[in-house]
């Protein structure tokens, strides 16, 4: 098994794969700072002016720049897993073979 590279490969992903959930969890927290600043500069009723802005540039813009970010982490996660099922199967290989089970 390639148990020296999965946990390299853990080693090295750490702090992008932090990253880029922050910049998940800060693209949220931002886009509800733009709906608000969007509505509250317009002249029209909340729900218009709602409406207004998921029908808008800004939110096409923002959720299409989510969507790229979502996928990256996503890849990046199912990555990780991957790698720490392979070490969790080697564990449990190596256990059984000290036992002499294997």
């Amino acid at each position: 098994m390639k148990i020296d590279e999965y946990l390299q490969y853990l080693a090295s992903t750490d702090e992008a794969f932090a990253k880029t959930q922050a910049e998940v969890s800060y693209g949220d927290d931002m886009l509800k700072h733009i709906k608000g600043a969007f509505v509250s500069a317009s002249k029209e009723p909340v729900s218009r002016a709602t409406e207004m802005f998921y029908a808008s540039a800004v939110y096409k813009n923002h959720i299409d720049k989510m969507n790229r970010i979502n996928v990256q982490l996503l890849n990046m996660k199912n990555k990780r897993r991957t790698a720490e099922m392979n070490i969790d199967i080697w564990r449990t290989l190596e256990a059984s073979r000290r036992k002499g089970n294997v």
